[in-house]
C-alpha cells in the first residue's frame, strides 16, 4: 500500500540523538500508512550502525540511504525530496524528534478536510542540550492564548509560527526547481513557495522537541551570522521574486544586528566598525530614512565616546 505521508529524516553525525528521533516517528499512530525516509550523509560516526538496527526491524516503514561520500546538506535534501512517495510531507532531522504520537494524524486529518490550506504547523519544547533543559518555543505572544493561528505569504514576512520538523505540507506545491535557483537552499524559501498556493495554519499544542547543542547561548557572534543569514534569504526572496514585502523582514534583522553591535562587548569601538557601518548603510539602502540614519549614527559617536571614557 502507498504511504500517505513521507517523513523526510536528513542527518549527519547526529547518531547520539538518532534513536530518539526514529522512535518518535515509528511512534505515530495512524490510520494511514507512511514512510520514513532516512538519508544519512556520510556521517563518519556510528550512524550507519544507529539507522541500520532500525531499518533492519521495520522494512515496511524504513526506507534507508545512506550515501558512499558526502554530498552536502542541500544535495541531500533534494535526493530525500524525489524519494517521496506519498501526498504530504513531514519533517524531521536526526537530532530533533517527536513527542507527540497523534501528531501525523490530526495534521493529515486536518489538511484532508481544509482544501485551502497547504501547510499545518504546531508548537515544540527547545532543549538546550548542554544543561539538559526544556524551555518553550518563545512564540507564546503569536498565539496569544488561542487555540491556532493561521498564516499566509503576505504574514510570512512578518511571522512564522512554526518549526520546519513540526510541519505536513502538500507534496503537490514543492516545486524542487528552486534548489537550483535559490542560492544555499534552505526551508524558508520552500514555505515562501509553497504559500503561493493557500494558507497555513499552526496549532498551539507542542508535537516535538527542537535540540540545541549549544545550550542555547549565543555570542553575539553567533547571532551577527544568524541574523545575515536571514537577510540573505529575504534579499533573495526579494531578488528572485521582484517582492518588497521582503524588507518588512530585511529591516527587521538589520535592527536587531546593529543593536547587537552597540550592546556587545566584542565590538568594544562602534566608531571604528565598518561592518556596523555597512549594516547602517544597508538598512538605509532599503528604508531610506533619513532621520533613523542620522540617529544611528549620533548613537555610534555617542556611544563610542562613552565607552572609551569607562574604559
Amino acid at each position: 500500500m502507498n504511504p500517505k505521508v513521507s517523513i523526510i529524516m536528513l542527518t549527519y553525525n547526529h547518531a547520539p540523538y538518532l534513536k530518539q528521533a526514529i522512535e518518535g516517528v515509528l511512534a505515530q499512530k495512524t490510520d494511514f500508512p507512511f514512510e520514513l525516509i532516512i538519508c544519512n550523509d556520510h556521517s563518519p560516526d556510528n550512524s550507519h550502525e544507529v539507522i541500520s538496527e532500525y531499518a533492519d526491524k521495520f522494512p515496511d516503514i524504513i526506507k534507508y540511504f545512506n550515501h558512499q561520500k558526502n554530498i552536502g546538506f542541500v544535495e541531500n535534501q533534494r535526493f530525500a525530496f524525489t524519494r517521496a512517495q506519498g501526498k504530504y510531507l513531514a519533517y524531521c532531522e536526526g537530532d530533533d524528534y517527536w513527542t507527540d504520537h497523534e501528531k501525523l494524524q490530526f495534521q493529515y486529518d486536518f489538511l484532508e478536510t481544509n482544501p485551502d490550506y497547504v501547510m499545518v504547523t504546531a508548537r515544540n519544547l527547545l532543549l538546550h542540550q548542554n544543561d539538559n533543559e526544556l524551555t518553550d518555543d518563545g512564540k507564546n505572544h503569536i498565539f496569544n492564548n488561542e487555540e491556532y493561528v493561521d498564516f499566509t505569504q503576505d504574514s510570512f514576512f512578518i511571522k512564522r509560527p512554526t518549526q520546519t520538523f513540526t510541519y505536513l505540507i502538500r507534496k503537490a506545491f514543492l516545486d524542487l526547481k528552486w534548489i537550483d535557483i535559490y542560492p544555499n537552499y534552505r526551508d524558508l524559501y520552500y514555505f515562501y513557495h509553497v504559500l503561493e498556493f493557500g494558507k497555513g495554519r499552526s496549532f498551539n499544542k507542542v508535537v516535538g522537541v527542537y535540540r540545541l547543542h549549544d545550550g542555547g547561548v549565543f555570542s553575539s557572534l553567533e547571532i551577527e551570522k544568524k541574523l545575515l543569514t536571514s537577510i540573505d534569504i529575504f534579499k533573495n526572496i526579494k531578488r528572485q521574486n521582484n517582492d518588497n514585502r521582503a524588507d518588512k523582514q530585511i529591516l527587521k534583522d538589520q535592527d536587531e544586528l546593529i543593536s547587537k553591535y552597540y550592546y556587545k562587548k566584542e565590538f568594544k569601538n562602534p566608531l571604528i566598525n565598518q561592518k556596523l557601518y555597512a549594516a547602517v548603510f544597508d538598512r538605509f539602502s532599503i528604508s531610506r530614512d533619513h532621520k533613523t540614519l542620522a540617529m544611528q549614527l549620533v548613537k555610534i559617536l555617542k556611544y563610542s565616546l562613552t565607552r572609551q571614557l569607562t574604559l
